[in-house]
């Protein structure tokens, strides 16, 4: 029964829906999952079933009254459960408008409305309105089982809050009076399309603020749930900027010929996962990539171009998938949209603009890549799903312990530096992002990316040469490898925790592969396995053409300005990535910008946060 059906009060009592499952197997009870499979007027709606929590409210014909100007009313409501097992409640409020005081019977833990109960429970709360005009209250109550959160959707229904209480009768002001939605009438029937059983997530960003999942050190969206429960998500921002392909345009084929993306995506992006998703991803789906000519048609299933997930874990969205994002809403609104060009599965691609257009550069462009996978059906899920609150995937989290060393974290995982200057204030400290963890053991070090451009978006030339580091480091400030090596380093603020890294420069041969950026032969083994070139020992470096977010993150075209990867292409020229996220390749005399990377010595640790773009982890 759904979390978000509206509860209706008799005079005696209201029935509460049915909210968590006790599952009994073999004469043993297990508790059971939030299992997100359905999608309603914006909301995930989370099913389970069979635990009653039944509410009285006294002296109320039903759950909604109203509060006349320059007046009080004290409302009474009776808890019972019969489970015999500790259950949760937590009581909202819809519709409210107006400024109210409020008493209460008891305390509550951090300001909220809820507590835990066995069989009953008694809630008293007079509403104070001192205001002129009558305030009209719809009061409302979730329970379920004690050992997992009670998620409220918060732009429909919002959390009872009325301050701490030192003793009983004091009076607290009721927090966040109005309605959360900038527009909640213009999201109806505009958040998901259901077809041939699927129900896809559809609209505007302002809308869409429900789906977002945090996981393994990226941020992701559900973009569609299937009849079994399973959903497929896609990650919220490219992860890097690759060619689809040198020549061959299918995703995978059965003759065994794979393309780069299918290897960058199934190698490279899946060792970056915690687990590589072993518990999480549903390996019993396939991938459509048939090729159309059309972006609104759905592709026909065939043989050839249907991927199992068992060979390709990860993938990414085709240009149906995408078009059902935006369908009833402009493909520039849609919240898919990030302003910056992306490969879809049939090799089409997502503009800057949100429209998608059929490659006419071919499989050598350039694109964004942004993987997507299936998650399995019955994910355990916490949190509210908004972007401040993402979902965890709580069956496969690797939670960070305080004085953890960092090298011990996942790529995509945020960090600020912990410094004298910053007195315990981060808000306006840099922010980095971890890129790989590289050595074994105890010796350890931790690739981090500047997420901001350096020297205030300054452009400069990559190099006197091709070759990042060209004469002995010994340039001007006119050319990257001097400058971050040089004034860019003695600089920082925290360079004391940093450590020399070791940079590939690329082979310099013309060719699209990414693995030659880092393999010493045009190699078909995984990059983690492969031969390496020789690397050189820099202070302060670039990100290599193929690694991870080594593409423009987050700003959206207008915000964003070219910058130079440290992969050389060719004997004359050199990979960047474009303002619109694309990667290329121009003359090292070419001045662009510079996003630079950093190695963290072995012993740097943990001090706090918990590793999101919102909350990243501070390090010491």
């Amino acid at each position: 029964m759904d979390l978000q059906r509206t509860i209706n009060i008799n005079k005696k009592f209201i029935v509460i829906m049915i909210l968590l499952s006790l599952i009994s197997v073999m004469s043993y009870y297990s508790y059971a999952l939030f299992q997100v499979n359905v999608v309603k007027n914006g909301v995930i709606i989370i099913r389970t079933g069979s635990i009653d929590l039944t509410a009285t409210v006294q002296n109320e014909t039903n759950n909604t009254f109203t509060v006349t100007a320059n007046s009080s009313k004290t409302v009474t409501i009776n808890l019972t459960s019969t489970n015999s097992s500790e259950i949760a409640y937590k009581m909202y409020y819809e519709n409210l408008t107006g400024e109210l005081t409020v008493t209460s019977n008891e305390t509550f833990t951090d300001n909220i409305v809820e507590g835990k109960m066995t069989t009953s429970k008694t809630i008293t709360l007079t509403f104070t309105n001192s205001g002129s005009d009558d305030v009209s209250i719809t009061l409302g109550g979730l329970g379920g089982l004690a050992q997992y959160p009670i998620p409220i959707e918060d732009r429909f229904k919002h959390e009872l809050i009325i301050g701490t209480i030192s003793t009983p009768g004091s009076e607290f002001v009721l927090k966040g009076a109005v309605n959360k939605s900038n527009n909640v009438s213009a999201c109806q029937n505009k958040t998901y399309i259901e077809e041939d059983g699927i129900t896809y997530i559809s609209g505007t960003k302002g809308c869409i603020n429900f789906n977002y999942v945090w996981w393994s050190g990226y941020m992701w969206r559900i973009t569609a749930i299937y009849p079994d429960g399973s959903m497929k998500m896609v990650t919220d921002n490219n992860i890097t900027s690759i060619a689809f392909n040198n020549n061959e345009t299918y995703y995978d084929k059965t003759n065994g010929t794979k393309s780069y993306m299918f290897q960058w995506l199934n190698e490279d992006f899946l060792d970056t996962l915690y687990n590589q998703g072993a518990d999480v991803i549903d390996t019993t789906k396939y991938w459509n990539a048939t090729m159309i000519t059309s972006f609104t048609t759905k592709p026909a299933e065939t043989e050839e171009t249907m991927i199992p997930t068992t060979i390709s874990p990860v993938g990414l969205l085709n240009s149906y998938e995408h078009y059902k994002s935006y369908q009833n809403v402009s493909p520039n609104n849609g919240y898919l949209n990030i302003s910056y060009n992306w490969w879809l599965l049939n090799v089409w691609y997502v503009g800057d603009n949100g429209s998608g257009y059929n490659s006419t550069f071919g499989p050598t462009y350039m694109n964004g890549a942004r993987p997507s996978v299936y998650l399995k059906s019955g994910i355990s899920l916490s949190g509210s799903g908004t972007k401040e609150s993402p979902y965890r995937l709580s069956d496969d989290y690797d939670e960070a312990d305080m004085d953890d060393k960092v090298y011990t974290r996942h790529s995509g995982e945020y960090i600020k530096f912990d410094t004298d200057g910053n007195a315990g204030n981060y808000d306006n400290a840099p922010l980095f992002r971890i890129v790989g963890v590289e050595g074994e053991g105890n010796a350890r070090t931790t690739k981090v990316v500047a997420m901001n451009y350096a020297a205030n978006k300054a452009s400069k030339k990559f190099a006197s040469s091709v070759t990042y580091g060209a004469n002995g480091n010994t340039q001007s400030n006119d050319y990257w490898d001097y400058y971050l090596n040089n004034d860019w380093y003695d600089s920082l603020s925290f360079k004391e925790k940093l450590t020399s890294g070791n940079y590939y420069l690329g082979l310099g041969t013309s060719g699209y592969n990414y693995k030659k950026s880092i393999c010493s032969t045009d190699t078909t083994d995984k990059v983690s396995s492969c031969i390496k070139q020789t690397s050189y020992p820099f202070m302060v470096g670039l990100l290599r053409y193929g690694e991870m977010f080594a593409t423009q993150q987050g700003a959206g075209y207008n915000n964003s300005i070219s910058m130079w990867l440290i992969t050389k292409r060719s004997p004359t020229n050199v990979w960047y990535s474009n303002g619109n996220g694309n990667g290329y390749y121009d003359s090292p005399t070419n001045t662009y910008g510079s996003r630079p990377t950093y190695y963290l010595k072995s012993e740097i640790r943990i001090l706090s946060g918990s590793g999101t773009e919102l909350d990243p982890y501070i390090v010491s």
